[in-house]
């Protein structure tokens, strides 16, 4: 029949993905969604060979047990789910309360030779558990993953309707749902080789969005303090320039540079002054708001963009981290440490044809005269800042 065949194809293809996903499980034995994928093939595998040995095995095995193994793969594909989620550990208990409750019945009826209602209790067992699957990968808010997880979600429910009307056709219409309609057996063996050769890559779709993802944001988060590095201010500058050219609303760019960093690292150590940036760079997240972008330039420099915000408005916004520095205690090896910055600010102040780079120089202009003129200190580009250069 049609069904038996492409469960024979079906048992093929699960052994080649179990050699696969066991590769890959071992080479980083430490990602526990790897290593749950790879359980789950090694228990649609076990049924396998199961099924290969057949009538060499006693009748609780073959007929008891063997029934088993793909609802137990996939519990732990929702177990494989729920790692790589990092949420949803209640589904797990739900996936090992359905084998718990299906494994006595499928030894209770080991010795029935039709084995179509143990066929079919699988079949519903498959459903609720590919029911759970779904809530699990629609329920995941991760943007990168988002695409192979409502593509798999999907099909994980779409899938449910068809384990669950054999599991009908078996215990309401008393049929077998392998010959009860030549529509239903194509659906399923259709639904079964979709399933065997979706899901795994799939999965291998959404651990390569997590790994692109976390590539990209390495390429621009500072690894010291967690911030936006230069590439990473240089794309979020340029991305305000355009909503204000866009919009008109006011863009501070501010430039913060800690004051006699050199002789901080030279008195307590490179440690202490990574403390002192960590701790700074902590303090900015903090203290602005969420759309504001906080960013460091290099070495003790940092940069903050505040959207929608004149000078009017980010001149007591910086005063007041100016002041939070000032009286911040950094504490190093139960030694205090004190420290504090100069900032340099412009604002587009309606220039339309602003340029990222311009307003870089400009805020750093300002800094260079806060620094000149006592250091701990605000101070805004002005004209005279230019003349003074030339």
């Amino acid at each position: 029949m049609l069904v038996d065949a492409t469960l024979l194809i079906q048992d093929i293809q699960l052994l080649c993905f179990t050699v696969v996903f066991g590769v890959l499980a071992l080479q980083r034995w430490e990602d526990r969604p790897r290593r749950w994928l790879w359980f789950t093939f090694l228990a649609n595998s076990a049924g396998a060979i199961l099924d290969l040995l057949g009538a060499r095995l006693p009748l609780w095995i073959w007929h008891g047990i063997d029934p088993e193994m793909i609802p137990l793969s996939y519990a732990l594909l929702n177990l494989a789910l729920v790692r790589f989620e990092g949420r949803g550990r209640k589904s797990v208990w739900a996936s090992w309360a359905i084998l718990l409750v299906t494994l006595p019945f499928f030894l209770a009826w080991c010795g029935n030779p039709s084995q179509v209602r143990t066929n079919a209790l699988g079949d519903g067992a498959i459903a609720l558990e590919c029911a759970i699957s779904a809530v699990i990968l629609f329920r995941g808010r991760e943007r990168a993953t988002r695409a192979p997880r409502l593509l798999t979600g999907g099909f994980m429910a779409a899938f449910v309707p068809v384990e669950l009307a054999r599991f009908a056709v078996a215990f309401l219409l008393n049929g077998d749902p392998d010959t009860y309609s030549q529509g239903l057996e194509v659906t399923s063996a259709v639904s079964y080789i979709v399933n065997v050769s979706l899901l795994p890559l799939a999965f291998v779709w959404m651990m390569n969005a997590r790994l692109e993802a976390e590539l990209v944001l390495q390429a621009i988060i500072d690894p010291l303090t967690e911030v936006l590095n230069r590439r990473g201010l240089e794309q979020a500058l340029e991305r305000e320039i355009a909503q204000y050219r866009r919009y008109g609303n006011e863009l501070t760019v501010a430039i913060l540079d800690l004051d006699h960093f050199k002789q901080l690292n030279d008195a307590y150590g490179h440690v202490a002054g990574d403390t002192v940036l960590t701790a700074v760079a902590g303090m900015l997240r903090r203290r602005l708001r969420a759309t504001d972008v906080v960013g460091r330039f290099g070495g003790e420099e940092f940069v903050l963009i505040l959207p929608h915000t004149d000078a009017a408005q980010s001149g007591p916004i910086l005063k007041s981290l100016c002041e939070s520095i000032r009286e911040h205690p950094f504490l190093f090896l139960k030694t205090t440490v004190r420290a504090t910055a100069s900032f340099g600010a412009t604002t587009t102040e309606g220039r339309s044809s602003i340029a990222a780079l311009e307003l870089l120089h400009e805020a750093d202009k300002a800094l260079y005269r806060a620094k000149g003129s006592g250091r701990d200190r605000v101070c805004f580009f002005d004209a005279g800042d230019v003349a003074a250069e030339r």
